[in-house]
């Protein structure tokens, strides 16, 4: 495994993410691969949404075989962005929480790449970490709305409560990946199962209710991969879907 870290000035090479002693108001995570069409769209709509607040946003990249780390690498000479380009090793949870280790800020939020979480939201998401530790972006309160195809939209809808039943977690949307958390809880969680895909949400809301955080559902407009091409779709779905249940079981019966 490598891990290559370039913001600004500072770079670093070696077999372990370093952990930062700077501060920053928010640090914004985004895991990518083969997002070259997006990630510098995405970077310019969170740098407006976020004016006021002293933040980076952390691009995690898993050796993507397009331009992302090239536009990675250029972006991150602003100073505002970090890259942790990853070789040898993958996965989405890993990914996040790799950039949550070399993250700057007291909060950290992640998100899609894919503009399906809308970069609008991250204030909204980052106010709400005042009163709790954790603020779950949500599309099945009031006020949200989740723009989806049929399949897309009503299968995660009821796989999602469903799992909420077997887990009895109070959260209203498990699987959203949408989250602005504080970073020192979210450093005190420890996970026990590795995540193919969106498991990990239901394992990180899990824990964190059994510890008793501070966690408050918040309402945003969800679009199906607006940008971009959806790595997830015909078997794999289905494939996803059944990874979901075991993991819930998993985490029901055995912790």
């Amino acid at each position: 495994m490598e891990y290559v870290y370039r913001s600004g000035k500072s770079f670093y090479s070696g077999s372990q993410p370093r952990f930062s002693a700077s501060v920053k108001d928010v640090s914004v995570i985004i895991p990518t691969y083969n997002e070259e069409g997006v990630i510098g769209r995405l970077v310019e709509a969170l740098s407006s949404a976020l004016k006021g607040y002293d933040f980076e946003i952390v691009i995690v990249d898993d050796n993507s075989r397009d331009k992302t780390p090239e536009i990675a690498d250029r972006l991150a000479s602003s100073g505002k962005v970090a890259v942790l380009h990853r070789r040898g090793v993958k996965g989405i949870f890993s990914a996040l929480q790799d950039g949550i280790k070399v993250a700057k800020g007291r909060v950290v939020v992640i998100m899609d790449a894919d503009f399906s979480h809308p970069p609008g939201t991250v204030p909204r998401l980052v106010e709400g970490v005042k009163d709790h530790d954790i603020v779950i972006g949500s599309r099945f309160v009031k006020g949200a709305d989740f723009s989806a195809p049929f399949e897309r939209k009503y299968g995660p809808m009821i796989l999602n409560a469903v799992c909420r039943l077997v887990l009895g977690l109070k959260s209203s949307d498990i699987f959203t990946g949408f989250h602005a958390m504080k970073r020192e809880k979210f450093m005190q969680l420890k996970f026990r199962y590795p995540s193919v895909w969106g498991e990990f949400d239901m394992e990180l809301l899990f824990r964190a209710q059994k510890a008793g955080f501070r966690m408050k559902d918040m309402p945003f407009s969800y679009n199906f991969r607006s940008e971009g091409k959806s790595k997830s779709s015909g078997f794999k779905v289905v494939r996803y879907g059944f990874a979901y249940l075991v993991r819930a079981f998993q985490l029901r019966f055995f912790g």
